[in-house]
């Protein structure tokens, strides 16, 4: 293939090589909506709840107390003061403020990625280990049946943890592995209402270290516990926690969210350095979800239309900018010629676009950019840097580009900076919000890359072949892989 065609073929490349778009996720209850949307959302009403009264003890510390709410499709938590309700039909986690009257919003398929995540890690942390030890046994956080207790997965290890049962005098049951007592349950004499074990356990599942086959012989059990036993790994060190049942009772209650709860996407995380990060693009980015910054989405012909003039004026910069921003937008639609949205103006095929494009030596060097940075990153974010742009509409569209490039090198406040030309430029890029959400999500914050996804599939207009596509198709491999998170 010749250059002029590599170059046209760029631009299309931006788009054909976004991962397979799922089918269009249904609407998501994320962190645009208020209160009374999420119980709108769920068709919230007054329903049987179970709720419990545990002291919580953890080693030789003063018993904490927790109250745990059950309904059938929620779970919600008090704790030490902080109100966690789990909502698995709407599949969220919502952080409540009862004083404040506030709560933010976050999706529980973060929450699993983050476990999903942190077992990949450690796996590859004891392969490593196993390697350099010579014999020697892993930390305890390392080996298999701790680490599948601490995040709630199974590892795949082959041979996989050997968990013991044993009946109990009382009619508990003791759980042993290699002969040590990890976990043991006297069971009250009240079972769990058949409606609510499910929501039951995700309460032990969510709240607390205990090993996936435990977690499902207690399930199957069907009782309340009196006392739960079992011991956790804590700086390299087993230490023992347990619940004590204090009270049950059933009840007939509403939801527990408050239609006149303000949502605050990042409440509570006021000294978290990474929420802080993006705390100042949120107004932005929920104003063009609102559909009122500007005057809304740009339409797809719209960018066509001002690429052809731009093409016809000789300026292959500008042309380039704008379909590239174009497929920002729209991904596989914005480099589609025979797409239904219609071009709106002539449609220029690769080889074309590639002779217009090698004629403009800044159009020529973004090219030069993208495709130097799979192999010299640094090169790439400098020749990105040096394009001068203050001449053209939409020079912001190289911020999203470099914006990436430095979360990836591990420039995090650079990025930011970039990220945030970026949108205040054009805050409806579907492929800015899926970018800003690796870059949290290269720091591990799930909670805040989901964030940023949810937000960008929220944008009016969205279209199912956009570069969020891979999130939905990952959201429906999580829930696949992990149902009892659901």
């Amino acid at each position: 293939m010749s250059r002029q065609r590599q170059l046209g073929a760029f631009l299309l490349a931006l788009a054909l090589s976004l991962p397979p778009a799922a089918a269009m996720a249904a609407d998501i209850a994320g962190p645009q909506l208020d209160a009374a949307g999420l119980r709108a959302a769920r068709r919230a009403a007054p329903e049987s709840q179970l709720r419990l009264v545990f002291d919580l003890r953890r080693g030789d510390a003063a018993p904490v107390p927790v109250v745990v709410l059950l309904g059938v499709d929620y779970v919600d938590v008090v704790e030490r003061g902080r109100e966690t309700l789990y909502d698995f039909r709407l599949r969220r986690r919502l952080n409540l403020d009862r004083d404040a009257q506030l709560f933010a919003n976050f999706s529980l398929y973060g929450d699993v990625a983050f476990r999903r995540f942190e077992l990949g890690k450690r796996t590859v942390l004891a392969g490593m280990f196993g390697e350099a030890s010579h014999g020697e046994p892993p930390p305890l956080a390392l080996r298999p049946f701790w680490l599948e207790s601490d995040v709630g997965l199974k590892s795949g290890a082959d041979p996989p943890p050997a968990v013991g049962e044993e009946k109990t005098a009382e009619g508990g049951w003791r759980f042993r592995v290699g002969g040590e007592t990890v976990a043991l349950f006297s069971p009250a004499s009240q079972a769990v209402p058949a409606e609510l074990r499910r929501s039951f356990a995700r309460f032990l599942r969510l709240r607390l270290p205990l090993h996936p086959d435990i977690l499902a012989a207690l399930a199957l059990d069907g009782r309340l516990p009196r006392r739960l036993v079992l011991v956790s790994v804590e700086d390299g060190e087993r230490r023992p926690m347990g619940l004590v049942l204090k009270t049950a009772g059933r009840l007939q209650g509403d939801y527990p969210l408050p239609a006149a709860f303000a949502p605050r996407p990042l409440a509570g995380q006021s000294s978290d350095a990474e929420a802080l990060s993006l705390s100042g693009l949120l107004p932005v980015m929920l104003q063009a979800v609102a559909g009122r910054s500007g005057d809304g989405p740009r339409p797809l012909e719209d960018y066509r239309s001002a690429a052809e003039e731009a093409l016809e004026r000789k300026e292959g910069f500008a042309a380039m900018l704008l379909l590239a921003e174009a497929a920002l937008q729209y991904g596989v639609a914005a480099g589609d010629c025979l797409t239904g949205l219609g071009w709106g103006a002539a449609c220029h095929d690769a080889e074309e676009l590639g002779h217009r494009f090698a004629e403009d030596p800044r159009a020529a060097l973004f090219y030069k950019a993208q495709t130097a940075e799979p192999k010299d990153p640094a090169a790439a974010a400098a020749m990105w840097e040096s394009l001068k742009r203050n001449d053209v509409a939409n020079g912001y569209v190289v911020d999203a580009f470099l914006a990436d490039r430095l979360s990836a090198s591990g420039h995090r406040e650079d990025a930011m900076g970039a990220f945030s030309r970026a949108l205040a430029g054009d805050p409806y890029l579907a492929g800015v919000y899926k970018e800003l959400g690796d870059h949290f999500l290269r720091a591990s914050r799930t909670d805040l890359a989901w964030t940023c996804y949810d937000l960008g599939r929220a944008l009016p207009g969205r279209n199912a072949d956009d570069s969020l596509a891979g999130v939905d198709a990952l959201e429906e491999e999580l829930a696949s892989a992990f149902p009892e998170f659901f």
